[in-house]
């Protein structure tokens, strides 16, 4: 018992300074990394995952996230086989405010969470099958256009 203490403080030591919701977040992509993980972990191995956008035949990761990197919590909204959106939770002063803000991540960066706008989408998205079928959708429809009967966000029924 003594030595998994002096593991955790050695590595709790490597925290010290940062913000809590940061550590959160951290832990967060920790976790998602060892579910691609091979055991026993081997360095190059890691590092071969974080460097590449994980293999694009995966489907985005399974941990859902609960807080978001600002530190408000998002409920899960919806997804399909490549991409998950999430929905801001506004608290305080901000909870106010009539506009809805949503995040995203998809199989092609499953480590990331991303505000939904056109642009992050597009990047996200760039050079693979989903490409021009967004675009399309996006020339068309808001990025945020749900299904008046359903209210699912309609870019979830674009393949």
């Amino acid at each position: 018992m003594k030595q998994e203490q002096q593991l955790l403080y050695k590595v709790m030591r490597n925290f010290e300074g940062m913000q809590k919701i940061e550590v959160f977040d951290l832990l967060h992509r920790i976790e998602v990394l060892l579910y691609y993980a091979k055991s026993p972990l081997k360095a190059e191995h890691l590092k071969r995952i974080i460097c590449t956008n994980l293999d694009q035949d995966t489907e985005v990761d399974p941990f859902s996230f609960t807080i978001l990197p600002n530190g408000n919590f998002c409920e899960f909204e919806g997804s399909n086989d490549w991409i998950h959106i999430y929905k801001e939770i506004k608290r305080g002063f901000g909870s106010w405010n009539p506009i809805t803000t949503y995040y995203f991540k998809t199989k092609y960066a499953p480590l990331e969470l991303l505000k939904l706008t056109k642009k992050n989408l597009m990047e996200n998205i760039h050079n693979t099958p989903h490409e021009l079928p967004v675009a399309m959708f996006l020339s068309a429809n808001r990025i945020s256009k749900k299904n008046s009967t359903t209210s699912k966000m309609l870019l979830l029924e674009v393949d």
